[in-house]
C-alpha cells in the first residue's frame, strides 16, 4: 500500500456544521488511517488557536492553517505567509468607509472592527466564540488572513486584486488572503520541508477554499455535501458528512 499525505477540510468535512460534532466513523477512519501508515493532516481555513481540541487529540502530525498561510508539522512552525501591514491598514480604512465590517487572523488571535447581525450569525455558522475588538492587533501580530462579512464586496476585490484574493464561504463574505495563498500553496510548501516525500497527497473539502487542494492533490476527495461547484473540481465525490463519507471514501479507495 503507498503511504500517502492525507489532508482533511475541518468545517463540513471532519465537523459537522449543525452540531459541531465529529462523526464516530471519521474518528475510526483517521485511527485505521494511523495504522497503515499514512501521514495525516488537517487543511483549514481556521487559525491554528481555532482548530477544536477534539482534533489536536487525534494522530495529525501537520496542520495547514489560515488557509495555508500557517502550517506546523510534528509541533513545529515551518512556513508562514502574513498579508503586508500597509495592505492591511489601507483595507480597514476602505471597510470602514463603506461601513462595512472586517476580521483579521493571526496564528494566536482574531478581532473584528464592528459587530452586527451578519458577523454574529457568521461566528455561529462555525461554532467560533464572537471574538473581542482588538483596534491594533494587525500593527502587533502578523495578519495570515482577514474576514470580509458582506454579500457585495465587488469594489474592494477590484482595488486589491494585486495584494489580496478573497474566497468566498458560507452564504456571504469571504476569507481573504495574500494573493499568492491558498491551501495549495501552503501544502507545497510542507511537501517541500518534508524529509520523506509522500507517494501520493490526498485531500478531503467541501468548500470554495478546498478547490485549489483537491486540483493539487493526486487524489481530491469532495464531501457528498459540498456544491456542485466544488465537486466538478474532485477526481472522487464521497458520501455526505452526515453518511459517514470520510469512512466511505477510504473504503473504496483501499486507504486502509
Amino acid at each position: 500500500m503507498e503511504k500517502s499525505l492525507i489532508l482533511f477540510d475541518i468545517d463540513g468535512t471532519i465537523l459537522k456544521r449543525e452540531t459541531n460534532q465529529i462523526p464516530s466513523s471519521t474518528i475510526l477512519a483517521i485511527q485505521k488511517l494511523q495504522q497503515a501508515g499514512h501521514d495525516l493532516g488537517i487543511a483549514t481555513g481556521r487559525a491554528l488557536f481555532l482548530v477544536d481540541e477534539r482534533l489536536k487529540q487525534l494522530p495529525f502530525n501537520t496542520f495547514v492553517t489560515a488557509n495555508g498561510q500557517h502550517i506546523t508539522h510534528k509541533g513545529e512552525v515551518i512556513y508562514e505567509n502574513a498579508i503586508p501591514t500597509n495592505v492591511i491598514d489601507e483595507f480597514i480604512e476602505d471597510a470602514k468607509n463603506l461601513n462595512q465590517v472586517i476580521g483579521l487572523l493571526t496564528a494566536n488571535r482574531a478581532t473584528v472592527t464592528g459587530n452586527n447581525e451578519i458577523v454574529q450569525e457568521s461566528f455561529k455558522r462555525v461554532s467560533i466564540d464572537f471574538p473581542e475588538i482588538l483596534p491594533n492587533l494587525h500593527k502587533e501580530e502578523p495578519i495570515l488572513q482577514a474576514w470580509y462579512f458582506c454579500e457585495d464586496f465587488a469594489q474592494l476585490p477590484k482595488k486589491y486584486k494585486e495584494h489580496l484574493r478573497f474566497i468566498p464561504w458560507l452564504n456571504f463574505g469571504a476569507d481573504i488572503v495574500p494573493v499568492n495563498g491558498s491551501k495549495a500553496e501552503g501544502i507545497k510548501a510542507l511537501i517541500e520541508y518534508m524529509e520523506q516525500k509522500p507517494e501520493k497527497v490526498i485531500a478531503f473539502g467541501d468548500g470554495y477554499n478546498d478547490i485549489e487542494m483537491l486540483q493539487l492533490a493526486d487524489i481530491g476527495v469532495a464531501m457528498g455535501n459540498a456544491s456542485d461547484e466544488v465537486k466538478s473540481y474532485a477526481d472522487f465525490i464521497t458520501k455526505s458528512i452526515d453518511e459517514d463519507g470520510i469512512y466511505y471514501a477510504c473504503e473504496q479507495l483501499g486507504l486502509f
